[in-house]
């Protein structure tokens, strides 16, 4: 038998309800299979740590984390009380230091069970969210603020090495699946960072000869999702539209966000 060390963070809000449920059923997996042991550790990081301490998480959160196998959380932010420019800071952190690339999202409805499309054709589809880059990087800054001049720059930061492995893990799951990968951009207004995109994934697609590739821009690709959604297998997407593509079949669908383990795991994020 396997045992395997978890850090539990429960975070806020719904966090702490969906990390104990989930753990009831991974509780129920052990006790039948009995091929694995979970020793998990809480750390009540978040609003209580907060009104505690004055920071969400400790300083040395991310030694603390470092000793585990994986890492299961709920959900943070609490809008009400703390703007999620503070909350979510440690989150991106973690994703970074730990090289979290691939945000994996699936959607699939069930047989038997009913949902709000007309169509009964089964929706089975993963988004893939580059995780680490884009919009995550802090650059940027902001001239004159507070006065009726006030400027504000953030630029997304792509790189070719923060693409290229976004893209294998993607191709390497379609090829686990339908042998299909739809890749998203905006090349035809952001031509620096979704050219570099493209070129990446035309100098990858032979190499993945076996998968079929479909090339969508963000709009496009949001309509077709709603609909074709059982057209999709896998999405490739950068930071900003994976997160927004990944909402709309999760709606449509009225699915249930699997995690798939990987090493380490933080809110659906694979290493």
């Amino acid at each position: 038998m396997r045992t395997y060390r978890i850090a539990l963070w429960p975070g806020d809000g719904i966090g702490p309800e969906v990390l104990d449920a989930s753990l009831a059923v991974v509780d129920a997996a052990e006790r039948s299979t009995g091929g694995f042991h979970l020793d998990t550790q809480r750390f009540d990081w978040g609003m209580a740590h907060y009104d505690r301490c004055g920071r969400v998480v400790p300083e040395d959160f991310l030694a603390t984390l470092r000793g585990f196998d994986a890492v299961f959380l709920g959900a943070v932010g609490w809008p009400e009380r703390l703007p999620d420019s503070v909350t979510l800071v440690p989150l991106i952190r973690l994703r970074q230091a730990f090289g979290l690339y691939a945000n994996v999202r699936p959607a699939q409805t069930f047989r038997g069970v009913p949902g709000p499309l007309r169509s009964d054709r089964p929706i089975d589809l993963v988004v893939v969210r580059e995780n680490s880059e884009g919009e995550y990087v802090d650059n940027g800054g902001t001239v004159a603020a507070g006065t009726p001049d006030e400027m504000a720059v953030q630029s997304a930061v792509h790189t070719r090495r923060g693409i290229e492995r976004l893209l294998r893990f993607a191709f390497g799951l379609a090829r686990t699946r339908r042998r299909r990968l739809a890749m998203i951009t905006k090349s035809n207004a952001q031509r620096y960072a979704y050219g570099l995109w493209e070129r990446v994934l035309a100098e990858l697609a032979g190499e993945y000869g076996d998968v079929a590739v479909e090339r969508l821009h963000i709009d496009a690709a949001t309509l077709h999702l709603v609909r074709r959604p059982q057209d999709f297998d896998v999405i490739a997407a950068s930071n900003l539209f994976g997160d927004i593509l990944s909402d709309l079949p999760h709606v449509r669908s009225g699915a249930c966000r699997k995690k798939l383990p990987r090493r380490l795991l933080a809110s659906g994020d694979a290493w």
